[in-house]
């Protein structure tokens, strides 16, 4: 009886031999990301992939799926054990919706998306900002907001937690904007949580184009319009100053957006001032519509505003729109230079028909929460926009007296031994301004402090303390909340008119 023998390597070769091609048939093609497209374009179009395994791939694309071209796609990166590409579709016509696929027997999906004309005067864009930490109220908005169906989405940023922790990109973001990303863009700023978490590395990998990380600011064009995006961290940048003039400069658009993550207006929520000294005014000098921001988890628009000796200057709109998923923040009602404000989840929608723009923000749940039109023709304005406009001078110093009031305290109040809140306060104008500052009414029964009445005089700084004393134990939270609450009011103007502002509730953050 003979035995058959077969040697160890001979086995192995036989078993690649059987089970080699179903191992590969069973690894097959996962898209993690995407498709979503990263901006818009004329006559081209970019769009991106994330995919759990590398190999040249790919895009099959035509104004039909019949008739179509292929382009292969470009390798940008890896993170985390995952691929990033990007195809480039070229040579497009304008105005024209394309379809389009990738190419690979797991993914037989087709997926369109459009083109616009250089000269498009009808067209419509949706802005949002802060979706991060609710994905459910986040897929609500995106939902509503898809039903105005627009051309281009901007954001404001903060798009997840941490920008630095990739497995939240999934979680906060592309999972909710899947369905949509891949035929409208979707171009965001740069958030706080987004530069914070990783200085913006993941944010510039996923969304952006090869630019320096630290210098997140770019500009894009859709139709007659022309928009600009602004870092964050920049506010001082001489850098980014020069780029914004030559940029702006440079375009013959009739319509231009500047959008950026921290409001240089803001009353309610973080009553953020970003750049306030400096962009304002060349915000007026080269004629931007519109400012959006973020940030601050409300929604707020301020009415135009122009310098007072200025009757010709032009007017511009301060709009802060926070409301897409964050948590809600309060906000401040004033009529003197707020047109509207409110705590509320939501998306603005504006459509642009030649001379055009109508504005409206809507609630998560479909309802009209604000809305105005401005008709520009020749740089002159319909009469119920300009009937609205407000001073430069008198929104600048609402908010900041507004910030000036609703900064953190460095050391915490005892029964004996006061903390020192210092107020730094400046015009802006060559005017006079008694004001009053002392605690706001729900906060005496549980603080103490001297009021002090001051004036305000001709451009000039000026800077008070006032020192507050507890009557009761507090507590203090781990996000430096302190309870009870500790406000303080500042009343500013003359017998004839005067204005009352309540600060935000100061925290604890320790130097």
């Amino acid at each position: 009886m003979s035995i058959f023998k077969i040697s160890p390597i001979s086995l192995l070769l036989l078993f690649l031999l059987l089970f080699g091609p179903l191992a590969q048939v069973t690894k097959s093609q996962n898209v993690l990301k995407g498709p979503y497209l990263t901006e818009p374009g004329e006559t081209s179009l970019v769009i991106r992939w994330e995919i759990d395994k590398m190999s040249d791939y790919k895009v099959e694309y035509g104004l039909n799926t019949k008739k179509t071209k292929q382009v292969n796609l470009i390798y940008r990166g890896s993170k985390n054990d995952a691929w990033l590409y990007e195809a480039k579709l070229t040579g497009l016509q304008p105005i024209s919706v394309y379809s389009y696929r990738l190419v690979s027997p797991e993914n037989k999906s087709w997926f369109k998306a459009s083109t616009y004309a250089r000269n498009q005067q009808n067209f419509s864009f949706v802005a949002m900002g802060d979706s991060r930490s609710n994905p459910e109220i986040f897929t609500k908005i995106m939902s509503e907001s898809g039903e105005a169906n627009p051309d281009l989405i901007i954001s404001m940023g903060d798009l997840v937690e941490n920008g630095g922790k990739y497995e939240q990109w999934n979680k906060y973001y592309f999972s909710v904007v899947h369905g949509v990303a891949e035929s409208i863009p979707i171009v965001s700023t740069l958030g706080d949580h987004e530069g914070e978490g990783d200085n913006g590395e993941l944010f510039r990998y996923l969304l952006r184009a090869d630019q320096p990380v630290d210098k997140q600011w770019f500009s894009f064009d859709y139709g007659s319009a022309h928009f600009i995006s602004l870092d964050y961290r920049c506010p001082e940048s001489k850098e980014m100053m020069d780029w914004f003039i030559r940029d702006i400069t440079s375009s013959a658009k009739k319509w231009n957006f500047v959008y950026m993550h921290r409001p240089s207006y803001n009353m309610g929520g973080h009553r953020s001032d970003w750049g306030r000294e400096i962009w304002p005014a060349l915000f007026a000098k080269y004629k931007i519509d519109i400012v959006f921001a973020g940030h601050s988890h409300l929604y707020e628009r301020f009415y135009p505003v122009r310098p007072q000796n200025e009757p010709d200057a032009f007017p511009v709109s301060y709009i802060t729109t926070g409301g897409a998923g964050a948590e809600l923040y309060e906000v401040v009602k004033n009529e003197s230079v707020l047109a509207s404000s409110e705590s509320v989840n939501h998306f603005l929608n504006v459509r642009i028909a030649g001379d055009t723009l109508q504005y409206k923000a809507i609630r998560m749940d479909g309802s009209l929460l604000d809305k105005f039109t401005i008709i520009k023709n020749q740089q002159k304005f319909n009469k119920e926009y300009i009937a609205k406009v407000v001073p430069q001078e008198t929104l600048n110093l609402f908010t900041m007296f507004n910030s000036a009031i609703s900064q953190s305290i460095s050391s915490v109040p005892l029964y004996s031994v006061p903390v020192e809140y210092k107020i730094r306060l400046h015009s802006g104008i060559n005017e006079t301004f008694p004001f009053k500052i002392e605690l706001a009414d729900s906060t005496a029964k549980y603080y103490s402090a001297e009021s002090i009445s001051d004036t305000l005089k001709n451009n000039i700084d000026k800077e008070v303390i006032l020192k507050i004393f507890s009557r009761k134990d507090m507590s203090i939270s781990t996000w430096g909340e302190i309870s009870p609450e500790l406000r303080l009011k500042l009343t500013f103007g003359s017998n004839s008119r005067k204005e009352t502002l309540i600060g935000g509730a100061l925290n604890f953050w320790p130097q």
